[in-house]
């Protein structure tokens, strides 16, 4: 059954003593009970934000910014600290050339032979070239170094120090040049290596820091150098086993090698002796730039030739020469003279080396904090006891 709403309509009563007149009764009813359905809509929708920022809002909060942490930064008038760059960090070892840092104890090490200094410094930045530092014991006692722009190649090697700062010269030194044939096997000489087959060689040296190493091979028939006509990027599966983990297969075909080039503190060179003529070569592994002389050079000479030249016993040859011969001298050093003879078999399928897989690192997710934008618990109390209060006098 639909109600319809009351309508206020005057009512004929009787005035009595302290009652209302009826034109205020009338104004009375038609008012009020408007006002009260708004009343009611009212409290009811400010029930609702309450509670509904009381629960909600809290759960947002403002995610912490990141934080960026400077460098330290050299005050004014301060000298630069140098000692996290000492000895080389301003050296170019691809080409020989830079500036050299010593403090008062390491004894860090330069070689006879080096040219092309810059400028010596010490661990606060002060250039310090030209100071004369006196040898302390063994050959270099009584002996003096200027820390000029060159390192005399006839200084005594040993410890030098003054004016707080030491060094310590040494003599530059191929350590080992080592040679490996299509099935990784090492040769002793390289009379061994069939001429179908590529050759990696392998050397390692004590002045890393100070040059990078450059390999020629020279034609001494003609006496041009070929490395370039027969250098190859493509090793057998046993030979990449030779080579260190990451190592791009492409610098096998790079002449200069080192920490300034490749980033490797030994050098790796591929050789396709199919390529060679019948002729004398000399391999001839040296310094980039000043480091060429003494035993900081190396060579191996040997010769191609025919089936018919066969392979003769190996001689001794010296190695610490500046220009390629045949047979210098005997020295302390020696190479060995082979003849290659010449092949008919199938040669080992090249094969490269897996680089391993960059990772990334996860990311992490922001997370928000405990505390945050909201009306709080306070509010939510006000909120429960005016509906409390309010279903009370709805009852009424």
């Amino acid at each position: 059954m639909n109600r319809t709403p009351p309508v206020c309509q005057p009512t004929a009563s009787k005035t009595e003593t302290g009652s209302q007149p009826p034109e205020k009764v009338l104004l009375s009813c038609c008012i009020v009970q408007p006002m009260t359905r708004s009343v009611h809509s009212i409290v009811f929708t400010a029930l609702l934000v309450a509670a509904a920022g009381a629960v909600a809002l809290p759960v947002v909060a403002e995610a912490p910014q990141q934080r960026s942490i400077d460098a330290p930064q050299t005050g004014p008038g301060q000298a630069p600290q140098l000692d996290s760059e000492a000895p080389r960090g301003r050296w170019h070892p691809d080409n020989g050339t830079g500036e050299i840092i010593l403090d008062d104890e390491s004894y860090y090490e330069v070689f006879q032979g080096e040219r092309d200094i810059d400028a010596w410094r010490n661990a606060t930045g002060d250039d310090v070239s030209g100071t004369i530092l006196e040898g302390e014991v063994g050959e270099s006692e009584g002996d003096v170094l200027e820390l000029g722009s060159a390192v005399p190649d006839s200084q005594d090697v040993g410890r030098y120090a003054g004016s707080d700062l030491t060094v310590r010269v040494q003599e530059p030194e191929i350590e080992s040049v080592d040679l490996y044939n299509s099935i990784g096997t090492e040769l002793d000489s390289m009379s061994e290596l069939r001429r179908d087959e590529p050759l990696l060689v392998v050397a390692d040296w004590n002045f890393v820091a100070a040059e990078d190493l450059r390999v020629e091979l020279i034609d001494r028939d003609g006496d041009v150098t070929i490395q370039r006509e027969v250098l190859s990027t493509s090793p057998t599966d046993e030979q990449a086993d030779r080579l260190p983990d990451g190592f791009d297969e492409a610098a096998l075909a790079r002449e200069t090698q080192g920490t300034g080039t490749t980033g490797y503190e030994s050098a790796y060179w591929l050789f396709d002796v199919e390529e060679l003529d019948e002729g004398s070569y000399t391999l001839r592994i040296g310094g980039v730039d000043d480091l060429t002389a003494g035993e900081a050079v190396e060579t191996i000479d040997f010769t191609v030739g025919t089936e018919e030249t066969g392979t003769p016993t190996d001689t001794e040859t010296a190695t610490a020469t500046d220009t390629a011969t045949a047979t210098p001298p005997e020295t302390s050093s020696s190479t060995p003279t082979a003849t290659l003879p010449a092949t008919t078999e199938t040669p080992q399928g090249p094969g490269t080396a897996s680089p391993s897989a960059p990772t990334t690192a996860p990311t992490p997710s922001p997370t928000t904090g405990d505390d945050g934008p909201g009306f709080g618990f306070g509010v939510t109390l006000v909120a429960v006891c005016i509906a409390v209060l309010y279903a009370r006098h709805t009852r009424r």
